[in-house]
């Protein structure tokens, strides 16, 4: 794959961490702008990850019917017509109704991306391509809160989705100049309601495929516990500024930028599935340090941070071998295969998202608590459902 293609594919892939990540230091801020509740504030996450998880289930389909380069233009400038939408709007539901359809546009690079890899790797090379795509992606979570923080002393929120307006123009003139087309017409499926029920229903009666994907999604849905309660926690509970939390945040996910890394370089001695392993016990671990935490009360802000941060950066470990793992199968349905990966990813985060609020709490024995919960139950169902697994490396 060419380097610029490469870079393509992260700038692609970053627009969903950005769009989450930039806007988080001004959600306290955007809920008094708004005249509104905290909880309805965390609508406009959840409504992101409905968008996204939705629109990943559409995009799939029609990837695999109609090719990777069309609907990857046509998702990339609906992005940007997304973010102008969230600048203008002066109400919740506004805001709400913008923010899903910024996470509808958003999906469109995480299938293509994927997809796109598919088509042109195989086996253990894939899997390096996943992890070389999400290490260098991985920069964007520690990039955004900073940046999102910077902004904020320019001007208030709506500087954040000026933004994002102005860095999705810039994603889509790169992908026009440096993205082919990878799926031939020949390789291509119909676009009908039949053939897209019946490439669902094949790849979701592959239990090892759901088990991979169930995973991630668990995973993933405890870092939208953590971006979904983090500002109000670390702000609240440790009187910390929205620019002395983007760097408490940026902390927290710089030792996932860099267990992505390690992933990367590890995978050429090590198979994806014995890499995923190290990782679902790197997910327990992190779950047992933070019960410890809350058991004993030491809620210093170093401790915490720490926490954080070892549950966080589970992910570096996970996220690209489950992808690779998962993808390996469904070569013909590459699109919907990755387009239900990222599903099972945003429906968890989206549902996640409000019960943080409603159910635990936004201060950090809540936060911590539900991201515990979901570490456990990732590593179980993982390590369990994957027993079997072979772990040669090719």
């Amino acid at each position: 794959m060419k380097k610029r293609q490469m870079a393509t594919l992260v700038g692609i892939s970053s627009l969903g961490p950005f769009q989450f990540d930039t806007y988080l230091p001004a959600l306290p801020a955007l809920m008094l702008f708004l005249h509104t509740t905290d909880t309805m504030v965390q609508l406009t996450i959840t409504a992101s990850l409905l968008g996204m998880a939705s629109g990943q289930l559409l995009v799939g389909p029609i990837t695999d019917a109609l090719g990777r380069r069309r609907p990857l233009i046509v998702a990339l400038t609906l992005f940007i017509a997304s973010a102008i939408a969230c600048l203008l709007a002066n109400s919740v539901e506004w805001m709400i109704i913008s923010r899903f359809a910024l996470g509808f546009s958003s999906a469109g690079g995480f299938v293509i991306n994927n997809a796109f890899i598919r088509d042109s790797s195989e086996g253990q090379e894939s899997a390096r391509l996943y992890s070389t795509q999400a290490t260098i992606g991985n920069l964007a979570p520690v990039v955004a809160p900073l940046v999102g923080g910077q902004l904020l002393l320019l001007g208030d929120w709506h500087v954040v989705f000026i933004f994002l307006a102005v860095l999705g123009a810039a994603v889509l003139t790169a992908a026009v100049f440096n993205m082919p087309e990878s799926l031939p017409k020949a390789k291509r499926s119909a676009l009908t309601f039949a053939t897209t029920f019946a490439s669902w229903s094949f790849v979701l009666r592959d239990r090892r495929f759901v088990s991979l994907a169930l995973t991630n999604g668990l995973i993933f849905g405890q870092i939208c516990v953590f971006i979904a309660g983090a500002p109000f926690s670390l702000e609240n509970d440790f009187h910390l500024t929205p620019t002395q939390y983007t760097f408490a945040f940026a902390t927290v996910t710089c030792l996932m930028f860099l267990l992505s890394s390690v992933n990367r370089v590890l995978l050429r001695r090590f198979s994806a599935i014995t890499m995923l392993r190290y990782g679902l016990i790197h997910a327990g671990i992190a779950g047992a340090y933070l019960t410890a935490m809350n058991l004993i009360g030491a809620y210093s802000l170093p401790a915490v941070v720490v926490g954080l941060a070892l549950s966080v950066s589970s992910i570096g470990f996970c996220s690209a071998n489950i992808l690779g793992l998962a993808m390996r199968d469904h070569a013909a349905r590459a699109g919907v295969a990755a387009g239900l990966v990222g599903f099972s990813n945003s429906i968890v985060g989206a549902l996640v998202a409000p019960i943080t609020s409603l159910l635990f709490g936004l201060h950090v024995v809540g936060v911590t608590t539900f991201m515990s919960l979901l570490l456990f139950a990732a590593a179980i169902i993982g390590l369990t459902s994957l027993r079997k697994e072979s772990s040669v490396a090719h």
